[in-house]
């Protein structure tokens, strides 16, 4: 009989964290086994601990592998190697073992189409943990129910000295520029590091108080913080997109004339104080990300875009 050190593993690109920590937090108290990311081979002193790889959890002594899906899925960090053993697992014909939840719409890889397969905008991280723990169960494992919600009743009274959600408060305002500034920092970090690797030589960043623009080549991006016309920052956006053709003209930060967009997408700030932080995808009920992780998602998926476009260049 097979051994199981894992009832859950997780196969996540890096950026994803706030997400799969959410995961961690919603299904561990039910599982009888742990819950596995790639981190967790680390010991309490960072280093790689001999007796488990990722290979082997997600090949064979993981119950159920769960796949966030999405665009840099098996192109970023661990999730290329966990893709052959997944394959591996697929081969063994246990691929009902295997959820993918979907995180855009980026298609998902042919070999992964036996795996049952959930939208993460439509059922949300609450309904992602909820179907996993019944595949865990399926699968013949003991899970706990749910924990009971508890809310507060709809017309509870508010006290006349009982604090504005942090949100509201003027200090969110510092909060944001902090993260803003992340975002810059972020963005001319990697900037810098790419700039001296790219055959074209045409890399360039620009910043503004309320917008950032990246351009790779022929691919640009935009981070564009717009504000709400109520003043309220909750009511604010940062709109993200990512561009065919520049969006750099001269010495400033000219207007898109030459390039089309090819992926936008908004995101509300949330923060139920100074140290959470995150921005929420509009129309995603799961999706959200820190400010580092959120700079890295969008220029590693624009320079994978310059790398695609150059590959098909060259076949042409």
């Amino acid at each position: 009989m097979m051994k199981f050190t894992h009832d859950v593993a997780i196969s996540a690109v890096s950026y994803d964290s706030l997400l799969v920590g959410d995961l961690f937090a919603r299904l561990g108290p039910r599982l009888s086994a742990p819950v596995f990311w790639q981190t967790e081979l680390a010991d309490s002193r960072g280093e790689q601990r001999p007796d488990s790889t990722a290979a082997s959890v997600f090949e064979q002594s993981a119950r159920i592998v769960v796949v966030l899906h999405q665009r840099l899925w098996g192109r970023e960090g661990g999730t290329a190697s966990d893709v052959e053993a997944l394959r591996e697992r697929v081969r063994a014909k246990q691929q009902r073992s295997i959820c993918v939840v979907t995180l855009d719409r980026e298609p998902v890889p042919a070999w992964l189409a036996g795996a049952p397969r959930f939208a993460m905008s439509e059922i949300g991280a609450a309904g992602v943990v909820a179907a996993v723990a019944d595949a865990v169960a399926e699968s013949g494992a003991k899970v706990a129910a749910a924990p009971a919600l508890i809310t507060e009743p709809a017309d509870r009274p508010r006290v006349w000295n009982e604090a504005q959600p942090y949100m509201n408060q003027p200090r969110a305002q510092t909060a944001l520029r902090r993260e803003l500034d992340t975002l810059t920092t972020e963005l001319a970090s990697r900037v810098k590091s790419v700039g001296a690797d790219r055959a074209d030589g045409h890399v360039e960043f620009h910043s503004s108080p309320q917008r950032l623009v990246v351009q790779l080549g022929a691919v640009g991006l935009s981070l564009s913080w717009v504000a709400a016309r109520s003043g309220n920052l909750s009511d604010g956006r940062l709109l993200v997109i990512e561009w065919a053709g520049s969006i750099t003209h001269g010495r400033g930060m000219g207007g898109a004339k030459t390039a089309s967009p090819i992926h936008e997408q908004s995101f509300r700030p949330e923060a139920k104080g100074p140290e959470d932080w995150c921005w929420r995808a509009e129309g995603s009920v799961g999706t959200a990300y820190s400010s580092r992780d959120l700079a890295g998602q969008y220029f590693t998926s624009a320079a994978l875009t310059g790398l695609d476009n150059a590959t098909l260049a060259g076949v042409e």
